[in-house]
């Protein structure tokens, strides 16, 4: 693509394909996302979801050419607090807006060998297959303590030893008492349901 020795810049519809890709490719390394596509958090249609979102950024940043880090990491919240039911306070969301707008700032300087790069690693993963990680979520109840405990007062066994513990004891059914008749003053003997005794 040279004419007379010089390089031609790339079109802006390339600037932009390699913008949106590196938009996926950066994505698809966020762990918060992956776990809430791979486990349908955002519904049977997650993964369209994910699609969508990587089309979503890159409209945004069309819109906002000046959206800084912190702009792109609020709508990157926002869309999975909405999409996902995920409230994220890991930082990572900050991680990968600046991911994104560092790609943005070298796609439109006509560099894509970092885009380059991780569509490489990209494929490189999804040719060695990449296991699903499936992550269970529990509630915890208002009564439970968020301590962390106090390892120094408790003695602990080495992991690779078994206690013996001997063999446990025989149940031993023990016979239901039966409650005996209440009988009145008047010599009737009062009913007691199976559910009161």
């Amino acid at each position: 693509m040279a004419q007379g020795g010089v390089a031609l810049p790339p079109s802006p519809e390339k600037i932009q394909a390699k913008f949106d890709l590196s938009i996926a490719l950066t994505l698809s390394t966020w762990s918060a996302l992956t776990l809430a596509v791979e486990n349908s958090w955002g519904g049977p249609q997650s993964s369209e979801k994910r699609d969508w979102f990587a089309g979503a950024i890159s409209e945004l940043l069309e819109t906002t050419p000046d959206a800084d880090v912190d702009y792109v990491e609020e709508f990157l919240l926002q869309v999975l607090n909405d999409e996902f039911e995920i409230v994220l306070e890991d930082g990572s969301a900050q991680e990968i807006a600046a991911q994104i707008v560092g790609l943005r700032k070298l796609t439109l300087q006509g560099d894509f060998k970092l885009v380059d790069d991780m569509y490489a690693r990209w494929k490189d993963r999804q040719s060695r297959g990449s296991g699903a990680v499936v992550i269970q979520h529990v509630e915890r109840g208002e009564d439970e303590d968020d301590t962390d405990w106090d390892s120094d007062n408790v003695e602990e066994e080495p992991d690779n030893e078994d206690v013996d513990m001997g063999e446990a004891p025989a149940l031993i059914h023990a016979p239901k008492e039966k409650p005996q008749p209440e009988i009145d003053k008047d010599g009737f003997t009062k009913v007691v349901g199976k559910k009161k005794r």
